[in-house]
């Protein structure tokens, strides 16, 4: 758990998780959240994403925004693709700072964003929400819930925890992590209190 921004992120349950994204305010920041706990990607990779590399399946995390450096595709989860094509259309009359993105980027009010738009722009021209930005709603939002020792980490690892609970092989779970080894991967999998009950009981 983290301490102080020491330690592993918490890993969150199902009924975190939701009131979590329920709790964020809507638009970037809930949205932010919501692609990393279906994709299991960094919250860096999720800021860096844009729409061209949205699909209806698929997303593609290109070798550019990876930590790794190496492109991967992650399939679109069911509760994903439908918040994700409700964002696109809500896109474009996103008030950021106050003005609609379709001034920002003079679009028609309404009209879908191009391929080369990140999903969640920033203040700048050309760039995309800062981590600091998503991290100061997040930090707020756990506060208010109550939920200790949470991050931005935590989708993340929560996410590859419930794969590897599921019984989903590990090379699997490689593949949508984008972990280029087994021992780095198991570095992010978290063990509950009633799951190391069970392992002592079945000895």
């Amino acid at each position: 758990m983290k301490v102080d921004r020491s330690g592993q992120s918490q890993i969150l349950d199902d009924r975190q998780l939701d009131l979590l994204v329920e709790a964020l305010p809507a638009g970037p920041h809930q949205m932010v959240c919501l692609i990393c706990r279906y994709t299991a990607c960094r919250v860096s990779e999720a800021l860096k994403l844009k729409w061209g590399f949205v699909s209806d399946d698929v997303i593609l995390f290109p070798a550019g925004i990876t930590k790794t450096s190496k492109t991967r595709e992650v399939d679109v989860h069911p509760v994903l693709a439908q918040v994700l094509t409700q964002w696109k259309t809500e896109w474009s009359d996103y008030r950021l700072n106050g003005r609609p993105l379709h001034e920002r980027f003079n679009l028609v009010p309404g009209s879908m964003p191009d391929a080369d738009h990140f999903l969640f722009p920033g203040l700048g021209v050309g760039d995309h929400m800062k981590r600091q930005s998503y991290d100061r709603v997040l930090r707020r939002t756990l506060k208010e819930l109550s939920i200790k020792g949470a991050s931005t980490h935590s989708m993340r690892r929560s996410s590859l925890t419930k794969l590897a609970d599921h019984g989903v092989p590990l090379r699997h779970v490689m593949q949508i992590s984008g972990h280029q080894s087994l021992d780095c991967l198991s570095k992010y999998l978290g063990c509950t209190p009633k799951q190391r009950k069970a392992a002592v009981n079945a000895l």
